[in-house]
This record gives structure tokens, C-alpha cells and sequence, in this order.
């Protein structure tokens, strides 16, 4: 009876300490998720032009900080969408930019990707941009849609002056430039 007794007490305690540390650990979270969203096609409205996200190979996010710290993901539908809310007047400040490969759907960083720009490309919203994580598939689909290839700080001007201050990188031109299906541009690599 002694052996029950003693027992008990320590049951208690040791279940009381596992719900203890299950809550802390819930209320704690994993930490502020800064990667890009994942979508759902056919439903997700993009943030800028409100219509719905219904072809990956074209999307864009940004993660915003707003100005009472919290963190949340914007997502378009279009590359060019993307620009055009860097470029109002977000509530916030933009921490992290992504943009999705043409020909996987893979999303990557958007101040690393090669853009084509082309009146040939069908985006959603009409800019005209896709982007590649390579120069060399850049490269190639600027061939086929006869387009220039471009780095971030190079596309529609927005980029420019909008680019979040962590994500500014030091890019130089090239002193190579290269035809793409007529027209020239030139390609820029990060220092």
C-alpha cells in the first residue's frame, strides 16, 4: 500500500509537467514563418489585382512585416503584380520577395531569379514576366518568347527604387551582352 501511495503524487506531478511543457511549447510556435505561402489554385485571390491565382508558374509573394510587428504573406497571381504592390503603399515593410520558376513551379528567392520579359509571354494581369533559376534556362525561354533577359533590379523601373533594404544585393553589369530572339540585353550577375 505504501509502494501506491508514493506513486501517485509523482503520476500527477510528471503529468502535470508534460502539459505544462505541450502548452509552452504551443503557445511558443516554431517562430515567424517567412517563407513563401502555399497556394491554392483556383481560390487564393492575389493581394494587388484581387482576381484568383489559378496558374503557379507565374505567381509571386512577399512576406510583409507591418508596423505592430506582426508578419504575414502576400501572393499574386503575376510577376508584374508583384511590382506594382512593392511599389504602393504597403502598410509595412517587405522582408523577403519570391517569385516562382516558369518550368518547375519551384519558388525561389526573387532578387536571385533571371527574368524574360516579352509581349509573347500570356501572364495573367499582361506584364509579360516570368521568371528561371538559371541564366541558361533564361536563356532559353527568352529564345522562345523572344524576350530579354533581365535581373530583379532591372524590371518595369518599380524594382528599382522598392527593393527591401535586406534583400539589396550588389549586381554590376556584365560587360557581355547577349542577343535573345532579335532583341539585346544585358545580363547581370551578382558580385
Amino acid at each position: 500500500m505504501t509502494c501506491c501511495i508514493s506513486r501517485r503524487p509523482a503520476y500527477r506531478i510528471n503529468t502535470w509537467l508534460i502539459s505544462l511543457v505541450c502548452l509552452c511549447s504551443y503557445g511558443c510556435g516554431g517562430g515567424e514563418d517567412t517563407g513563401p505561402p502555399t497556394l491554392h489554385l483556383g481560390s487564393d485571390v492575389c493581394d494587388y489585382c484581387k482576381m484568383i491565382i489559378s496558374d503557379q508558374k507565374f505567381a509571386a509573394a512577399c512576406i510583409v512585416r507591418a508596423t505592430d510587428g506582426r508578419v504575414r504573406s502576400a501572393a499574386f497571381d503575376d510577376i508584374g503584380c508583384l511590382l506594382e504592390y512593392q511599389g504602393s503603399s504597403v502598410e509595412g515593410t517587405i522582408e523577403y520577395l519570391y517569385v516562382t520558376d516558369y518550368d518547375s513551379g519551384v519558388w525561389m528567392d526573387a532578387t536571385e531569379a533571371f527574368y524574360i520579359q516579352s509581349p509573347e509571354i500570356r501572364s495573367p494581369m499582361a506584364s509579360g514576366i516570368i521568371a528561371s533559376q538559371t541564366q541558361a534556362d533564361a536563356g532559353r525561354l527568352a529564345d522562345r518568347f523572344e524576350g530579354a533577359v533581365l535581373r530583379f533590379n532591372k524590371l518595369g523601373g518599380l524594382a528599382d527604387t522598392s527593393t527591401p533594404a535586406n534583400l539589396t544585393k550588389e549586381i554590376s553589369p556584365t560587360t557581355d551582352t547577349q542577343p535573345t530572339g532579335g532583341d539585346e540585353a544585358t545580363l547581370e550577375t551578382p558580385k
